[in-house]
Formats: C-alpha cells, structure tokens, sequence
C-alpha cells in the first residue's frame, strides 16, 4: 500500500503506548507481517487496527480510565519469528490478546502455541483449520467457503461462462482451498473446467501455461495466487495473446494496490471476490475512509478495512468482557460476537457457533485501474 512503511508502524508504537496517569490499561498485540511476503496485506492492517485504537482511546469507549495498549511486532512472514513472538507475548501476563500472524502458513503455527498458552489469537487468516487448534485461535477472515462462492456464482450465473482455466499455488493449502471451492462452485452449475494447472508460490515464469490457455477455448481464467505472482500470470497470459474477451478473475487479496501495479494494463477487467467497496458503501464507512487518508497520507485498501474492522471486534468483546477482563472472559465475549457494526462486507460482523466469522462478500471488477462493485 503507497505511503506505508514498516518503519512508520514502528514509529507509532509509542504514540499509542504512552501511559496516562491513573489509566488502566489492556495491552493487545499486533502481530502482523510488517516485512517479508505478506507484508502488502500487514502493514495496512496495521494501520487500521491502529486508526481503530487511536478512536476508542480517545473517545473513552471502554469507560473513564480504561484503554489499550497497542503493542506492534512483526512477524516477517517467518513461522520460527511468528513461534517466537507468539510464545513471548502469551507468557506475559499482561497481554490479553494477539491479533495475527497474517498469513495462513505462519498464522498455523501461531494458533498452535497460542492454544498451548491459553491466549486469544486472532488469526488475519481464512484457512478454517486454524479453528480446529482450539477455543483459543480465531480466524478474522471468511472462510473460502463462505465468501469465494459468490464469485462463482457470479461467474455461472451473471456472466454466463461455459469454460474456465484454473491456475493456482499448490503448495500453500488455503490456495489449493480457495481453487478447489471456486471449482465445486462454478462446476456444480454446469461449467466446464478446461485447465488445471499448479503452480509453486516462488514461480515467476508462466510463459508455457500461459501460451497453452491462450490458445485454449476457455472463456474463464481463475487464479488462486497472492498479489504480486497473480499480477505476473495475469500479465504473461495477455502478452501470450489471450483474447480479451476473456474473463479473469482471482481472489480478495487482488484488492491490493500491488495487484493493479504490477499487472498495469492486464489488470484491467478482473473479477474478484471482496469485503471493501473503495470509498466506503455507506456513510460510517465513507467517514472511516477519510480520516484514514486524513491520518495516513493514502486511500484505505481492503486490508486496511480488515484491520480496523478486526479491532472494532476485539474492542467491542472488550468491552463486553467486564471493567477487568481475563483472557477468558475476552475469549468468552469474542465467541458471542455478533452484528458488530464494521467497515467490510455488509456492515455487520458476526461469528457463528463454529467460531467462522460473516460478515458478506462483494464481486468487484477493475476498471481504469479502479475497483467498481459489480454486485450489491
């Protein structure tokens, strides 16, 4: 995201942290991926939860005397750094929750330990297996499940598409998910697959299934890759001679400024499935876009809503957990989160009784190097 750095994260920290007299405070972390892979969807999280805790501390919304402490760490995208972090701030007594790792490779083993330390860690992360660690680890993202299916839906039903080219990263799970859940949905209503192809997560160089879905009969491509190598294959499938006229379409993380940069004119006409219309749908949204740019210097992304939607969450389940809240009573009051007003999605937040998160899902499309909504 433009205009975000590591370095400025770590700068905040202590305009979040300083102590006030007689305040009591609630230290949480932020562990996201500040550095590394995944830093294009961590630093802008970061900054939301940050806008997000800057709000309610000035506002007082946990009652006289009461904010958050809002630690920053960077998990570099690094399982050992991620074990580490996580294994330290659990064993402090103070901290009362995580929220990260970002990734779902990383994230896997933050939720493991996490359960072992008995904190709340509330993963960035889609990937439902987290939740099968235990009553400690959260997922904050829908589930492939619950929020890829409206693009194939989309793709079968609105834009009619008979058969579909599928690339996508075969060793990381919740892309092989993700691809899989896009298959069963669009195949499920009578389109034809016309290619599987896998790719590994450190590729660069699509020339060969690029040439070969060219000059295919597909009328679909669906890439289940992170920003910047789903940019490439985009790019590689045009300059191959795919036909325009062709639908492509990926995943949320296509929101990412670096998709568009890095795909420049190929990004043009991708579908993708979203929570964050830009701008904001309604009018806490919009004003959550402002102050954000106003604070920041640069437009919230969709992971930027994340972020500050995440903490609205914990913030509201903090509120509720009582004027000195345990980790237990955190993660009580997490588990009956419901219709937490947020800025993705519809608004609304909730997690269900198997601790999976809704909150709705938009189909977006790129034009002039813009996100439109293409589905209310």
């Amino acid at each position: 995201m433009r205009g975000f750095r590591p370095w400025l994260a770590a700068a905040a920290l202590s305009a979040l942290c300083v102590p006030q007299a007689g305040a009591e405070e609630h230290t949480i972390v932020a562990l996201q991926s500040l550095t590394g892979a995944a830093a294009f969807v961590g630093i802008p999280i970061t900054e939301g939860m940050k806008q997000a805790v800057r709000e309610s501390n000035a506002a007082g919304e946990l009652g006289e005397g009461r904010r958050i402490n809002l630690v920053i760490a960077d998990d570099a995208t690094d399982r050992t750094q991620a074990t580490t972090l996580v294994t330290r701030y659990g064993r402090d007594p103070s901290v009362l929750a995580i929220l990260g790792p970002t990734s779902g490779a990383v994230a896997q083993l933050g939720a493991q330990v996490g359960n072992e330390l008995k904190v709340p860690v509330l993963t960035t992360t889609n990937n439902p297996k987290i939740l099968e660690y235990g009553p400690w680890s959260y997922i904050m993202t829908q589930t492939p499940a619950d929020s890829i299916t409206h693009l194939a839906d989309y793709a079968a039903q609105k834009l009619k598409l008979k058969n579909c080219a599928l690339i996508g990263i075969q060793n990381i799970e919740v892309y092989v998910q993700l691809l899989q859940e896009f298959e069963q949905g669009i195949t499920a209503q009578g389109v034809a697959i016309g290619a599987r192809e896998m790719v590994q997560s450190t590729d660069t160089d699509f020339s060969s299934i690029s040439t070969k879905i060219a000059f295919s009969d597909v009328d679909c491509v669906f890439i289940a890759s992170y920003a910047a190598q789903g940019a490439g294959i985009a790019t590689q499938l045009r300059q191959a001679g795919l036909d325009p006229k062709v639908t492509v379409m990926g995943l949320n993380i296509f929101s990412s400024p670096e998709f568009v940069n890095i795909a420049g004119a190929a990004a043009e006409g991708v579908h993708f499935y979203g929570e964050w219309i830009p701008g904001g749908f309604d009018a806490s949204s919009r004003a959550f876009a402002q102050r954000f740019e106003a604070e920041t210097g640069a437009a919230p992304d969709s992971w930027a809503a994340v972020g500050y939607s995440i903490m609205r969450v914990l913030i509201e389940a903090l509120a509720k957990a009582g004027p000195e809240p345990t980790r237990d009573d955190l993660r009580e009051a997490l588990d009956a989160t419901k219709d937490v007003p947020v800025r993705i999605g519809f608004g609304r937040y909730s997690l269900l009784d198997d601790r999976r998160p809704i909150y709705g899902t938009y189909v977006l499309k790129i034009e002039n190097g813009s996100y439109v909504a293409v589905t209310d």
